[in-house]
């Protein structure tokens, strides 16, 4: 079992120095990336709970025996708050695991507590950057769930779930950790051919992290990956009783939806793209509005993106009309201030979708929206914070306004399209991204034109 080892000894060369100032090694050493010169490291965190000591030091033994890795124990618990929701306590816990990353200069917090009266163990993994927004394949609600010893079949399991949950993010050399971790998805592979005894819910919870290890492996590259991970998510979905265990099941039914549209996107297939909108409905009306609000509002925000994909290509503006309308619904029940960053995002795709019906409407109303919209994400969206975010809203916004300013002429409109043309111009080929930048350079010059014609 040489995934760590494999994963992070890249290269030769000395190791960069970290200023790790409460985790303490428990074993293993680390090598720097040949690509970025730094060490891939893990804390593990204390598991919370009853005979979470001897869970935790067994999970250090897992990762230590591995050479190569820095692995640290922060003895520290990350311990969700349980008079919260559920989605309000992990974003809690994932802000103080955030908080640990920088300190301890680590790529990736493994973390967790015991369950059902110490019977059973929930494993997270929390890839540095996630709390404010990295696109990690796993989630804040996503987690491995092992009963109490847990199988020994399945410790390969938590590291795949690990590397995982790591690999979108990770600022190394990321196709080589891939066809490493391809090679170990390998032999996982035979655990499935006859898997342990484990209850529905455990087992569902594997299925969902090995489905998606496989679509962080697809993301880099390996395409062959997408179909297993689909059929592991539609296993877990299957595995699941809905009235019993409904977030897992939605969890795992959300997943499958997202993989439906890379199917789509790697297939050309419409079918997968509308099969994609049916699940994400299917998870905000079995979630409920008033059950589960912010859970509710997710599902709705993935429903609209994908309904605006759909219409997009579309002749008629009914998709478009629906992904507004499931914007509207999905904003008006999400908290801003528990996930900020999200609620950009959804506010964004918001402005997108009403840009995008406004080009189809003779009026100023949907364009003036739109450019509303756009102003709400960029509140949240700091161009000293986040740059190419900004550049992303900014860009959407001086479209917005350009836009705005032909159904209803404005010089200040037509500065201000010209104002977020450039700035996000500034950002993309600060960033050298050379399309981009060529794309709004033609936007600005027909802005310019307009402004010399006012």
């Amino acid at each position: 079992m040489g995934l760590l080892k494999a994963l992070f000894g890249l290269g030769g060369g000395p190791a960069k120095k970290k200023s790790r100032r409460k985790a303490k090694r428990v074993g293993g050493g680390y090598v720097p990336s040949d690509v970025s010169g730094s060490a891939a490291s893990i804390v593990l965190a204390d598991v919370d709970g009853s005979g979470g000591e001897k869970i935790t030091q067994q999970l250090a033994d897992i990762f230590a025996a591995i050479s190569d890795v820095a692995v640290y124990r922060r003895n520290q618990a990350v311990k969700l708050n349980a008079k919260a929701p559920l989605f309000n306590a992990l974003q809690e816990s994932a802000r103080t695991g955030s908080e640990w990353l920088r300190e301890d200069e680590a790529d990736l917090l493994v973390w967790g507590g015991t369950v059902d009266l110490g019977t059973a163990v929930e494993l997270r993994f929390l890839p540095v950057g996630a709390a404010e927004g990295a696109a990690s394949t796993f989630g804040p609600l996503d987690h491995l769930t092992l009963p109490i010893p847990m199988p020994r079949d399945l410790y390969q399991l938590i590291l795949v779930s690990a590397m995982g949950s790591l690999l979108p993010v990770h600022r190394g050399a990321r196709k080589k950790l891939a066809a490493v971790l391809e090679g170990e998805m390998k032999d996982l592979e035979k655990v499935w051919d006859s898997p342990p005894h484990l209850e529905p819910p455990h087992l569902a919870s594997c299925l969902t992290c090995y489905g998606n290890v496989c679509l962080s492996l697809w993301r880099v590259g390996a395409k062959k990956y997408l179909a297993k991970g689909l059929k592991a998510y539609q296993d877990a979905v299957k595995t699941i009783d809905k009235s019993e265990h409904l977030l897992l099941w939605a969890l795992a039914q959300n997943h499958f939806a997202e993989g439906l549209q890379l199917k789509s996107l790697q297939d050309a297939d419409p079918d997968a793209l509308a099969a994609a909108a049916a699940a994400y409905r299917e998870v905000a009306d079995a979630l409920g509005r008033d059950n589960y609000p912010n859970e509710f509002a997710l599902a709705m925000i993935n429903m609209a993106m994908v309904l605006y994909k759909i219409g997009n290509k579309e002749t008629t503006p009914a998709r478009l009309k629906e992904a507004a309308q499931a914007f509207e619904e999905a904003l008006s029940a999400f908290d801003p201030e528990l996930n900020p960053g999200r609620w950009a995002e959804a506010m964004n795709g918001y402005g997108t979708v009403l840009l995008s019906l406004a080009e189809r409407a003779q009026g100023p109303e949907l364009a003036a929206k739109a450019v509303d919209a756009f102003k709400q994400a960029l509140d949240v969206r700091k161009k000293d914070l986040v740059p190419l975010l900004w550049a992303q809203t900014a860009n959407n916004l001086g479209a917005a306004c350009f836009a705005l300013a032909k159904r209803q002429p404005s010089k200040e409109l037509v500065a201000d399209a010209q104002k977020y043309f450039t700035g996000a111009s500034e950002i993309y080929r600060a960033a050298g991204n050379q399309k981009r930048v060529i794309v709004i350079e033609k936007n600005l010059q027909r802005v310019k034109q307009m402004a010399r014609g006012a």
